[in-house]
């Protein structure tokens, strides 16, 4: 209670100061100024909103790698002799969405008389935002394509993968669902007593 206190009578006599001092309340509000639009500007809200534009989410993307290695483990450790598998897949880019683009043009004319003569000059500017829809749930961004991401490389670790047959159809199972080169992807042997966990 003594430092709320404390803070009212700083206060207090601060704003009696900047009463008398103009160039004091001045300076109080330039500093209050530029602290919120530092505010603004490291905002996280902000940084949510260059996020939904970009078109990546965070959340979103961890879930979608996560369910695809799990969907890849389910696969390989279905090839005979693979036994119990485990996939982690990196990537160089996440997933983007492609919004649709809405381009307004505004064209005007411009008359010039002061010279006795009459010249005549047309202005057309273009610009263009993302198209929107409006909904139930408020407007939403009309989405054309969602870029999926480029995979950088894969790992497979598999119980069976000491045969050298079994790391070949691995192998080539993962370039097939991935559509990427073989320089991509390693196969290793698990370790004893891991597959049992």
């Amino acid at each position: 209670m003594k430092s709320a206190d404390g803070i009212k009578n700083a206060l207090g006599r601060l704003c009696a100061r900047m009463k008398q001092d103009k160039r004091l309340e001045i300076a109080v509000y330039g500093v209050l100024i530029l602290i919120g639009v530092l505010l603004f500007l490291i905002s996280p809200n902000d940084k949510a909103g260059n996020a939904a534009q970009s078109g990546t989410a965070a959340g979103a993307d961890e879930s979608g790698v996560e369910e695809l290695e799990n969907r890849l483990e389910g696969i390989l450790g279905s090839i005979r002799g693979a036994g119990k598998v485990r996939v982690m897949i990196t990537y160089d880019t996440s997933s983007r969405l492609v919004p649709a683009m809405s381009t307004d043009v505004q064209s005007g004319t411009t008359e010039n008389t002061s010279t006795g003569g009459q010249s005549v000059s047309e202005t057309r500017t273009e610009s263009s935002r993302p198209a929107t829809i409006s909904g139930s749930g408020g407007t939403e961004t009309i989405v054309l394509t969602e870029i999926e991401p480029t995979v950088r490389g894969v790992i497979v670790i598999a119980e069976g993968a000491a045969d050298v047959s079994v790391r070949v159809k691995l192998s080539n199972a993962v370039m097939t669902v991935l559509g990427i080169s073989a320089d991509r992807i390693e196969v290793f042997e698990m370790k004893r007593g891991e597959g049992e966990q």
